[in-house]
């Protein structure tokens, strides 16, 4: 009798342990670099800074500034957008 109190007596230590320790892990903070989204992560590993988004003034699409035309003053998502452009297709009678 005095074996199975003492198995279930290390039975239930055991089990304590590890409560402990499944309880102090979730009220841990988090790693410092779990934060940071991986989604502006490079195929290499290094992470780029987040880049400014612009919307183009004809159709309204966002996109990075970098890739972005700017055009006195206004970001568009391509040559076609350009006011200029759109003037040339109007004269050759073809759609804006």
């Amino acid at each position: 009798m005095a074996r199975l109190f003492l198995l279930l007596a290390i039975l239930l230590a055991i089990f304590w342990w590890l409560g402990s320790r499944v309880r102090a892990r979730r009220a841990a903070p988090p790693p410092a670099d779990a934060d940071v989204p991986r989604q502006g992560a490079h195929p290499d590993g290094n992470r780029r800074a987040q880049e400014p988004m612009v919307p183009c003034a004809h159709c309204g699409v966002h996109l990075p500034r970098s890739e972005a035309i700017a055009y006195q003053g206004l970001h568009y998502c391509r040559a076609g957008h350009l006011p200029d452009a759109q003037d040339r297709s109007d004269d050759r009678g073809g759609p804006a």
